[in-house]
């Protein structure tokens, strides 16, 4: 039987025009293909921008190296977050003030502790990040690190510094402005005035005065630590050189600053419009005040005593010119009530000015009591051995080189994310 033959259907060939056609047409999907993938790649770009713009980009700026270690602006802002939890806004951003130091803080712990044989293992970290319920990410392991060497340092390195007991004084003391008023105040406890009513009254001195000169007891050897502001002024010493009950003469001491001055001032001219030109001399004692005004008055140059004795550091180079002085001014009312109300050529009699600073005074002291081997309470050798810590820390501070990119509108924004995430 013969094989049933298949018809076989030739396919015509495109003509030259359909290839034409068909040619344009696939170039044209290629385009539409080609552009709506350049479409959704800069859209995803853009939108890939925006976040790194402003989200990676920020988080990954430094905001300070220290000795060439970066801490980022991510780094700061766990760091901040940490330190203010719970905290208002206004907590938050006082904190993001003083941030930059407690990283350089925490890192100079960080390095210096090795030096004093003292350090903390990974797993010592890991465990208290997993007690605490912190990340485990660099800016809370630099957090734990550096509290465990601060706990391990404070207790085994500066516990043993700080004595049990050492010799104490029991001190009261107040600071004058001169040695007549020190000679007066002398006279009133001769008398039995009470001590701290007179600090009170004629102290200069701000610790002094506000706690009526009562200074309680004071451990020799780490008296400058109790006294802050006044540890490089006298007072440190001349307790130690009374006997109980022995009050000091009047020691002058050139390195407290007091809150009071005296000018001696002259017009020299006066016009409608300018005001008055005037040249002044800021003592630091009345007493002194009066003894510069009897130079000038003998005769001696205004501009030369004003180079010696003035302690007004914007007048004193220029020879006590003060120049010209409106009733508007900016200066002191002091100042420019003298200046305003003399007369070309007349000197004044010397005038307190409570809104001056000078330095210089005399120091008052009586010693109460004293104890060779008075214990000290575990309070305050917390407060020791905090002092001596601080002091060893700030003086590995001291050789660190610390480069601060963090402006003022990098802080706002830190502050207002976190803020933001609390939902405050």
């Amino acid at each position: 039987m013969a094989k049933k033959r298949v018809k076989t259907e030739l396919k015509r060939s495109p003509t030259k025009r359909q290839l034409t056609r068909w040619q344009r047409q696939q170039r044209i999907q290629r385009i539409i293909v080609v552009v709506g993938a350049v479409f959704f790649i800069l859209i995803g770009s853009f939108i890939g921008y925006g976040y790194y713009a402003e989200q990676y980009k920020p988080l990954h700026q430094p905001v300070v190296k220290i000795n060439g270690t970066a801490f980022d602006m991510d780094y700061y802002i766990k760091l901040l977050e940490l330190y203010t939890q719970g905290e208002d806004a206004a907590v938050t951003s006082d904190m993001a003030d003083n941030l930059i130091d407690v990283i350089g803080y925490g890192d100079a712990i960080r390095r210096a502790s090795p030096g004093l044989g003292f350090a903390v293992s990974a797993d010592e970290v890991k465990n208290e990040l997993k007690n605490t319920g912190l990340p485990d990410e660099k800016v809370y392991r630099d957090v734990i690190t550096s509290t465990l060497l601060a706990g391990k340092v404070f207790q085994n390195y500066f516990d043993p510094k700080v004595p049990n007991e050492c010799e104490q004084v029991q001190v009261q003391a107040l600071f004058v402005e001169s040695e007549d008023v020190a000679k007066i105040v002398a006279d009133k406890l001769r008398e039995g005035d009470d001590f701290s009513s007179l600090a009170e009254e004629y102290s200069l001195e701000t610790m002094t005065k506000d706690i009526g000169g009562d200074l309680g007891w004071l451990p020799k050897d780490f008296i400058d630590m109790f006294l802050g502001d006044l540890r490089d002024s006298l007072l440190k010493d001349i307790p130690f050189d009374l006997e109980p009950g022995m009050l000091s003469k009047p020691i002058y001491d050139e390195t407290v600053t007091k809150e009071i001055g005296y000018w001696i001032m002259e017009a020299i001219e006066k016009d409608e419009q300018k005001g008055s030109h005037a040249r002044g001399i800021l003592l630091g004692s009345r007493h002194e005040a009066e003894e510069v005004r009897a130079m000038i008055e003998a005769g001696e140059d205004f501009g030369s005593l004003a180079k010696e004795y003035s302690q007004d550091p914007m007048s004193r180079e220029q020879g006590g010119d003060l120049g010209w002085i409106k009733q508007d001014s900016s200066e002191g009312g002091t100042v420019r009530w003298l200046a305003l109300q003399l007369e070309p050529g007349t000197l004044s009699q010397p005038a307190a000015d409570s809104s001056a600073k000078t330095k210089g005074g005399y120091w008052l002291v009586r010693v109460l009591d004293r104890d060779d081997n008075r214990a000290l309470d575990n309070e305050i050798r917390d407060v020791l051995k905090g002092e001596l810590f601080d002091e060893w820390v700030n003086e590995h501070r001291q050789k660190d080189v610390v480069e601060t990119y963090l402006t003022e509108k990098q802080k706002a924004w830190a502050v207002a994310r976190i803020i933001e995430d609390r939902g405050q």
